[in-house]
């Protein structure tokens, strides 16, 4: 197996989980697949990046954003899958996760790098390239929107 084949099998999985994430399950495997092909065609390929990880986590954020954009908005399929692989039980939990699949795109992505990934904000910016302080921001945004959209609910 080459280098490509190895960091692809590596980290195909997350990849598609996160990009389910961004755009969507319907979409989240040609993102990625988009993204990956996008890195192939480039001198060195995917064993030439320096940080595959942030890299490629980067390149699904802005490849998933310009497909939303082509769709005609941010908003995506609710996010049944990540729901299922989360082992979330209840209504409440499955609103929620149906309230941030409306999200716009960053904020989507810095919430599921953060509540569904564990990851610190710091580690979520170093991923997403930006600011940990970027990230914040994108989750005090999310919040007030979830909140804003529970309200709207009862």
């Amino acid at each position: 197996m080459d280098r490509d084949e190895a960091i692809y099998e590596d980290l195909r999985l997350e990849l598609v989980r996160f990009a389910t994430a961004v755009v969507g399950p319907s979409d989240a495997e040609d993102v990625v697949s988009r993204v990956v092909l996008k890195v192939l065609r480039r001198p060195g390929g995917l064993g030439g990046l320096r940080e595959p990880r942030p890299y490629l986590i980067r390149a699904v954020i802005n490849e998933g954003r310009s497909r939303l954009r082509t769709r005609g908005g941010e908003t995506v399929d609710a996010l049944d899958d990540i729901e299922a692989e989360s082992g979330a039980d209840g209504d409440n939990r499955g609103s929620l996760v149906r309230l941030v699949s409306f999200l716009p795109a960053r904020q989507r992505a810095a919430t599921f790098l953060v509540y569904w990934e564990g990851h610190t904000s710091a580690s979520a910016a170093e991923l997403m390239g930006c600011r940990p302080g970027t990230v914040r921001r994108y989750l005090h945004l999310a919040r007030e929107a979830l909140k804003e959209m529970i309200d709207d609910e009862d």
